[in-house]
Parts: structure tokens; sequence; C-alpha cells
């Protein structure tokens, strides 16, 4: 896979979160104009007039930094090596893509402290790998729900992530062709059948590992491991 590939599934992959960073954005930017215009009636009452300032500059911190990172991470580039945090990373991208995890009434349950350490690579394309795997699960739960759950943790000198979706897994008959590129086992056009192909490739140039297993009963785990640092 070239970085051809890799940039063009990115802007893919971005492109369809729009609508999803519109939403968010435009939730907080309703704040603004609500506080602003109250502000406005309000006239005199200083201390009404504080609070609904405070709620308008708060309001307004966020939508600065949904757009910051989404222009961050959805920008083309060449490739660096670079100390990050993986909780760092999660947090970031999770700002803009809140609501398209959410829909289907999917709860991302994120790990509550920073167990999975620092790794070394591109921290913008270790997200798209990230972002890949975490809409996947998403999608598998679509229409029944449920909890997408990231954990971490530090072994034998790796850093591993895992997300794990309550879908209903993957068919055994498919499970060898997962990683192959353009392969989709969904009809929807939005689909290309490239996150998982992308994926590995990064966490592989990071001297990684992915991998993907149906859990007992129902649901879906995948594992990126990375070196340690």
């Amino acid at each position: 896979m070239d970085r051809k590939t890799v940039e063009q599934f990115r802007l893919a992959l971005f492109g369809r979160m729009v609508m999803g960073v519109s939403h968010e954005v435009d939730n907080h930017l309703s704040v603004v104009l609500g506080f602003a215009e109250l502000l406005q009636v309000m006239g005199g009452e200083e201390k009404k007039a504080l609070e609904g300032a405070g709620k308008i500059l708060s309001a307004g911190e966020k939508i600065a930094a949904i757009i910051k990172q989404f222009s961050h991470y959805v920008r083309p580039h060449a490739p660096v090596a670079e100390s990050f945090s993986f909780f760092t990373v999660l947090s970031e991208i999770v700002l803009f893509s809140r609501y398209d995890l959410g829909r289907g009434n999917v709860t991302l349950l994120m790990p509550a402290t920073e167990g999975a350490g620092r790794m070394r690579g591109d921290s913008r394309d270790y997200a798209l790998a990230l972002l890949a795997v975490l809409l996947n699960g998403a999608e598998a739960m679509a229409g029944r729900g449920g909890a997408l759950t990231v954990g971490t943790a530090v072994r034998e000198g790796f850093c591993h992530v895992t997300v794990a979706d309550r879908g209903t897994g993957i068919p055994q008959e498919i499970m060898p062709r997962i990683f192959e590129e353009g392969f989709t086992s969904k009809p929807e056009s939005l689909h290309s059948g490239m996150g998982l192909p992308v994926a590995r490739h990064i966490v592989s140039a990071m001297g990684g590992d992915i991998t993907v297993e149906n859990l007992p009963g129902e649901g879906c785990l995948v594992a990126l491991r990375v070196p340690a640092i």
C-alpha cells in the first residue's frame, strides 16, 4: 500500500464525518447565540450577564477545539516519527467523532486513565487507524446499540489497544478477507473496504500488528499492538 492510498482513505473517512462535526459545532453555537441574546435582554443585571458571558466563552472554546482537532487530523502530510500518548490522540479525535460514534444508540466507553503509555510513529496516521477501527465497531452495532469499549495496557514492551463492540461478529467465511483492500460486506456506497487494510498498514509501519477476533456470544475484538517507548 502506498502513501497516496492512505491519504485518499483519510480524505474519504473525514469527508464522511463532516455532518457529525457540523452537528457538534451547532450544539455549542446554539449556546453562544442563545446567551448572547439573553445578555441583550437582561441589560444591566450584572451577575446574570457575567454568567451568560462565561457560558458563551466556554461554548466558543469548545467550537474552536473541535475545528482545530478536525483540521489537524484531516490534513494530508508526509509521515513523521514522533513520540505521542495514545490517550491524548484518543481524547482529541473523540472531540469531533463523538456524534458519528454515537449514532444508533452506541455508547463509547473510554479508558479512565492513560494506561497505554507512549508510542513512536506518526500520531495523525495512528489516529486514522484508530478512527477506522472505532467507526467499524460502531457500525457493527447499528440498529441494536450497545457499548463500544476501548481498553489499554502495556505488556512486554508493547502498547496494546483494544476496541470491543457488541455487534453480531464477523462471519467465519469472510474472516480471511477482512484485510483485503476493497473488500466489504456492507452494500452502502460509503463503505470502501479500506478501513482495516489501512489500519494494518499504519500499525505495521510502526513495528506492530493488528488482530481481529469474534468474542464469545456476540461482538468483535480488534487489538492494535505497537512498541511502547
